[in-house]
């Protein structure tokens, strides 16, 4: 992947690790965009990488993700990487079948590996 030259959209970009790499990126030629659901973490990370995009929106809601969507395909056409940073966890007891599982659109599915249970320093990816 090319490093530098890039349309990036960090999601939960306005803080921590998705502050972190928005501010990298940006640093490093990119031209980022950053999303969260907190309007005043987003206002405060503009303020210190001003060049950064910022939206608000939750992208556990179908209307936040549909706005985010069409923000960024009709200001950002050269959007072509995604860090996909924000997310909720919620507990799943799978003794009750795939109730739980199943019980609503506000999780995104990311494919990992072992790595993600056991990380090694030498993988930093995970």
């Amino acid at each position: 992947m090319r490093t530098t030259g890039n349309t990036i959209l960090i999601t939960g970009g306005g803080t921590g690790i998705g502050f972190a790499l928005a501010e990298a990126l940006s640093e490093a030629g990119n031209e980022v965009l950053i999303c969260g659901r907190r309007t005043e973490r987003l206002d405060e990370a503009k303020r210190q990488l001003p060049k950064v995009h910022a939206l608000p929106c939750d992208v556990a809601d179908s209307g936040g993700m549909q706005a985010l969507f069409d923000w960024a395909t009709r200001y950002f056409p050269s959007l072509n990487v995604l860090v996909n940073n924000a997310g909720i966890q919620r507990q799943i007891d799978f003794r009750t079948g795939a109730r739980d599982l199943l019980g609503g659109e506000d999780e995104i599915v990311n494919i990992s590996s072992g790595l993600g249970f056991a990380p090694l320093a030498f993988m930093p990816v995970y």
